[in-house]
């Protein structure tokens, strides 16, 4: 066949016109092997996910899945945090006044809070953490919420999704031990004075 050879179809397009040239061979043929390969693939694949090929059993596949999967659960129960219901106050309290996590969340207050809340939390933007006045509730339910959802119209941020569950617990466990720390120049109280 002619390579120059231009096909009829009877239509031009703007005075463009279609030569009838074939495909080169490499082409092709990498085409064939293509199609060829993906048939094997499947069939071994499906073979082996139906017990058709020599191969693992297929109940010994969803043994091994079953048991990653358990181990991964087991994982995720160890990390979760020792007072994962709301209730249980004790847990709570007791995470919170762990010498290190109150060592952890300073580090976590000094690279988050500082700008609002200053170097000693005596107060610039934010409320002075040092005394008994709380604007949102002193409790440790009440530190975790306000520092989890934040109170955005008066330019608090909701750190929760930032720092995730552990990292807020240690920000308020922090927070907690700062009570009646002797700060210089702190800002006036504000909210409502709750004793410890």
């Amino acid at each position: 066949m002619d390579t120059n050879e231009i096909l009829e179809h009877g239509q031009d397009y703007d005075g463009i016109k279609e030569y009838d040239n074939p495909l080169p061979q490499w082409f092709v043929l990498m085409f064939y092997i293509t199609i060829a390969f993906a048939f094997l693939y499947m069939g071994y694949y499906t073979g082996k996910t139906y017990g058709l090929v020599h191969a693992t059993p297929v109940s010994q596949n969803l043994a091994w899945s079953g048991a990653v999967l358990a181990e991964q659960m087991r994982d995720v129960e160890n990390a979760k945090l020792p007072f994962a219901e709301p209730k249980d106050h004790e847990a709570l309290e007791a995470f919170l006044r762990t010498p290190g996590n109150i060592s952890k969340g300073e580090a976590m207050f000094k690279a988050n809070c500082v700008p609002c809340h200053g170097e000693q939390a005596q107060g610039i933007i934010g409320p002075n953490l040092t005394d008994n006045f709380w604007l949102h509730g002193g409790k440790p339910e009440d530190i975790v919420h306000s520092i989890t959802g934040g109170w955005v119209a008066k330019g608090m941020p909701a750190w929760g999704p930032v720092l995730g569950p552990e990292k807020v617990h240690w920000l308020a466990a922090y927070v907690m031990s700062l009570r009646g720390k002797p700060v210089t120049n702190p800002k006036a109280p504000q909210g409502v004075e709750e004793k410890e």
